[in-house]
């Protein structure tokens, strides 16, 4: 594609700016099964997006056909779609914004296929060997994931990302007195030959025989440890509450709370697409504003609403570089990127023993049909186990959470110290919490 063949068409053609938006996804995938390589497959796909400005209205087009012959075409489509847009809302395409880049320290080292068809071996091998209740692989797999995003547009804006990460995937079934359960686990592997797989094994061996011999427990009020993985899930599941979007719309929760208390004077929310730790780094959002890291809630207190250039406009302020796309064809929305909450000091087993008596909350389902995203309302499935004198107990299944999730974060007793990045961009530390709603027996 001749970018600035298509730009300077664009203005001939009557456009007052015009943007070009590429993303590369590159993808190498082995899964091992039963002893043998199963498959393995290799894709690479360039979606092209492109934004123009016709007569003060904002046309879109995707497409992964960008050859310069459908440059004409996709032009005069593009001001038809502009022509016919009734919206009064303000658009935009940015000016260019001097920002010092954030290099990537993170190294993935390209391994030889030999390499990862002998990890997939070790990994099978070792799961099934683990203990005798294990019964099945149900999937190893390693993937090689390269993205590539590029902005170029009239004002003179040419910014580009990239990043690598390469991720270790494995399933197991294991019985017990005819119960069956399952645990599933990923881990990003910079290099294969420093990577810990007994401990990658123990963790989802020890998950899946941990939850034999689960029970409910009675309904109730608890003490309630979420740990990091659950509480990453559920945090990701509610960060649409810092929208600037839905916030202007008057539709979150916290339309009325900035600068107001909204969580425990313990929990302070990050919001760093440039994180060091995290895997993935952005120096730009997805309309080529410069990233930054802000606090979005500051010791409890609502700071800031993450907004895009749109949001921003609407609510007079500036963009906080979160607009992001969910795909190259998708409208530019507003993200949180590398959120976290900062952690404590405290171990998991540091805040089980301050608990004492209580439940730890290891697993959440229903994430997408058990939120109310107008109320902040939550009646979430989950599992885990008890804690008693300090120590875990019994595994606890067949129970649900519930409640308001505003209200749950201003009952936190200690925040703990086990921040992992993953490969989500929403993470947080095991936290503990005075009581939570239980429905079981």
């Amino acid at each position: 594609m001749n970018r600035e063949m298509w730009i300077k068409k664009a203005l001939e053609e009557g456009f007052e700016s015009f943007e070009i938006y590429q993303d590369v996804e590159e993808e190498k995938k082995y899964t091992w099964y039963k002893g043998a390589l199963d498959t393995f497959v290799t894709s690479h796909v360039t979606g092209t997006a492109l934004r123009g400005i016709y007569g003060g209205r904002l046309a879109n087009y995707a497409t992964e056909d960008s050859g310069d012959g459908q440059m004409e075409k996709v032009i005069s489509l593009m001001k038809e779609q502009a022509q016919a847009v009734t919206s009064e809302d303000q658009v935009f395409i940015r000016e260019p914004k001097d920002s010092e880049e954030y290099k990537d320290t993170h190294c993935f080292e390209i391994p030889a296929a030999d390499e990862v068809k002998t990890l997939l071996s070790d990994i099978e091998k070792m799961i099934l060997s683990y203990d005798e209740r294990v019964i099945s692989v149900n999937e190893v797999e390693w993937e090689e994931i390269v993205s590539k995003r590029e902005i170029v547009n009239s004002k003179g804006l040419s910014v580009k990302d990239k990043s690598r990460i390469h991720v270790v995937i494995a399933e197991c079934a294991v019985m017990e007195n005819e119960e069956v359960k399952d645990s599933f686990d990923y881990k990003a592997v910079e290099k294969i030959s420093d990577f810990d797989k007994e401990a990658f094994v123990k963790k989802i061996c020890d998950k899946a025989l941990k939850k034999l011999g689960a029970s409910s427990l009675k309904s109730g009020n608890y003490p309630v440890i979420i740990d990091r993985d659950a509480m990453s899930d559920l945090l990701g599941a509610f960060s649409y509450l810092f929208s600037g979007d839905l916030i202007s719309k008057g539709i979150s929760p916290l339309r009325d709370k900035l600068g107001k208390e909204i969580f425990s004077g313990k929990i302070t929310v990050v919001d760093d697409p440039r994180c060091p730790e995290s895997y993935q780094t952005d120096n730009y959002d997805d309309e080529g504003c410069p990233t930054y890291k802000k606090e979005v809630v500051k010791d409890g207190v609502f700071a800031l609403a993450l907004q895009n250039s749109k949001t921003a406009a609407k609510m007079g302020t500036e963009s906080t570089g979160n607009g992001f796309k969910a795909g190259y064809a998708s409208a530019v929305g507003v993200s949180p990127m590398n959120c976290y909450i900062v952690p404590g000091e405290k171990s998991l087993e540091e805040l089980m023993a301050e608990m004492g008596e209580g439940l730890v909350v290891d697993d959440v389902a229903g994430l997408h049909a058990g939120i109310d995203h107008v109320t902040g309302n939550f009646s979430l499935q989950c599992a885990g186990y008890l804690v008693e004198g300090g120590k875990r107990t019994k595994s606890v299944s067949l129970i649900t959470m519930a409640g308001n999730f505003l209200d749950m974060m201003k009952k936190v007793k200690e925040v703990g110290s086990d921040l992992e990045w993953g490969l989500s961009n929403v993470t947080a530390p095991s936290i503990l919490f005075t009581e939570v709603a239980i429905a079981g027996e």
